[in-house]
């Protein structure tokens, strides 16, 4: 057989398995090790991801305004890292998705503005919702219990999917997830919401499995929204700064999303004075 017959070398599935597994266990090591140690630890740690994540957006999707989107993030963080004020926050991140809008429309001739908007938001509302939910009354273990919800639903829809198989829950979007993976996910993220929420949130198993039922629902949305915007732009990964894994926003997917809906939870809940 000659040269030109050989068959193309196929990618070694199992090193590419050990760097996806080294990799996933590097980064939860760091966003459990930086929670629990606190201060400027964990707000320096989601500083950077929030960076990281809004500069492989408007590198995927060719936006203008990073540079705008990255001074919005830095004034998110302040405010919240400084101040401890998330009104001033969410006032930074609706005039920096507004600015990033109007440089975009103007650089562009009035085209791409809703992408350099959602761009920042989508890396400063969950900035946000992190450090003022880090910042309250046992805000390490509130962050760990999201943390874990979140990874459970990830390795819940991929287990249940793979054994299971069935109906394809969006084909046009992501044509490896199944209706069975989608519901493994969301029993998952349940359960093990409800076991640790006597413990990491003083909240009852009803109300920890309520919670996390609506964290996993807006986890899988998270990834079904990642999995759209890369093929809308024909990207396979968002980045190739995780090995195994591709970009932080292939990463941190799911709690883009996770993060501001279990904000919002812990707001109402204590709003209503109710766990």
């Amino acid at each position: 057989m000659t040269d030109a017959m050989a068959p193309s070398p196929r990618p070694d599935r199992g090193a590419e398995l050990a760097a996806r597994l080294v990799s996933g266990i590097v980064l939860a090591a760091l966003a459990v090790g930086t929670d629990v140690i606190g201060g400027w630890f964990f707000k320096g740690f989601v500083l950077l991801l929030a960076l990281g994540v809004a500069w492989e957006w408007f590198e995927m999707t060719r936006a203008a305004g990073r540079w705008a989107a990255c001074a919005a993030i830095v004034a998110v963080w302040f405010a919240l890292a400084w101040h401890g004020s998330v009104v001033l926050a969410l006032y930074c991140a609706i005039m920096g998705a507004i600015g990033t809008a109007m440089f975009a429309l103007v650089r562009r001739g009035g085209e791409g503005g809703g992408w350099s908007a959602g761009g920042t938001l989508y890396a400063t509302l969950p900035l946000a919702a992190m450090l003022w939910m880090h910042g309250g009354q046992d805000g390490s273990l509130v962050i760990l219990w999201l943390f874990a919800v979140v990874w459970i639903s990830d390795i819940g829809a991929f287990a249940f999917g793979r054994a299971i198989g069935g109906p394809k829950l969006a084909p046009a979007i992501s044509p490896s997830k199944t209706w069975s993976g989608a519901l493994g996910g969301l029993f998952s993220s349940a359960l093990f919401g409800a076991t640790l929420a006597p413990f990491l949130l003083d909240a009852t198993m009803l109300g920890g499995a309520l919670m996390a039922a609506l964290v996993g629902i807006a986890a899988q949305i998270g990834d079904l929204f990642e999995s759209w915007v890369k093929r809308r732009w024909k990207t396979k990964d968002s980045g190739r700064l995780i090995p195994g894994h591709g970009g932080l926003m292939d990463r941190l997917d799911s709690l883009t999303t996770a993060a501001p809906v279990f904000a919002l939870i812990v707001l109402v809940s204590l709003a209503a004075g109710i766990h």
